[in-house]
């Protein structure tokens, strides 16, 4: 039995935690054995180290700790039903964590793990998070940003040097003919 000091104590790192997160999803862990909670842990870990974490925690806990986290429990109470456990993320980069959790309750087949949660401080269920699965991530946004913006300077250039070819051409003729 845990004592009222160890408690308080999860709470408040709890509290600490999710002020800080971008993610935290809600999941339920029916038919998870050890291994492979420690498999899906593992690849978590892998991605963001220390800044993301994936435990089991007692819902009374949880909602102690979003409350004193300044969440509404109104948008998340419907999530702390049955056996939770919780992934919380505190980078900016949290759509990655979603597409290894979503990927990996895939390639075990399991069904209605996810029960939802909040990203970048709005509330979502379980459903959206496969749509956020595939999105891309910052980074690739940027790329694609990057791409779009250059594509009419890149034909701008494309349009000068061909019009700068046109008129040294059209010198070489003159060059040609008044030589002849």
């Amino acid at each position: 039995m845990i004592t009222r000091a160890k408690k308080k104590e999860i709470v408040e790192k709890l509290s600490d935690k999710f002020s800080k997160s971008s993610l935290i999803l809600f999941t339920d862990f029916k038919g998870f054995d050890v291994a492979t909670f420690r498999d899906l842990r593992r690849r978590i870990y892998e991605r963001y180290g220390t800044a993301a974490h994936y435990t089991v925690v007692k819902n009374t806990l949880l909602d102690l700790a979003l409350k004193n986290a300044q969440y509404d429990p109104a948008e998340y109470e419907m999530y702390l039903k049955g056996p939770t456990a919780v992934l919380y993320v505190e980078q900016d980069e949290a759509i990655d964590a979603l597409k290894i959790t979503n990927e990996f309750v895939k390639e075990r087949k399991f069904e209605n793990v996810f029960k939802g949660g909040f990203l970048e401080g709005q509330v979502f269920t379980g459903e959206d998070v496969a749509t956020f699965a595939s999105l891309p991530s910052k980074q690739e946004l940027y790329g694609i940003l990057v791409g779009q913006i250059q594509a009419p300077i890149r034909g701008f250039v494309y349009a000068l040097s061909g019009i700068l070819k046109q008129l040294l051409y059209a010198l070489n003729a003159i060059k040609d003919k008044k030589s002849e």
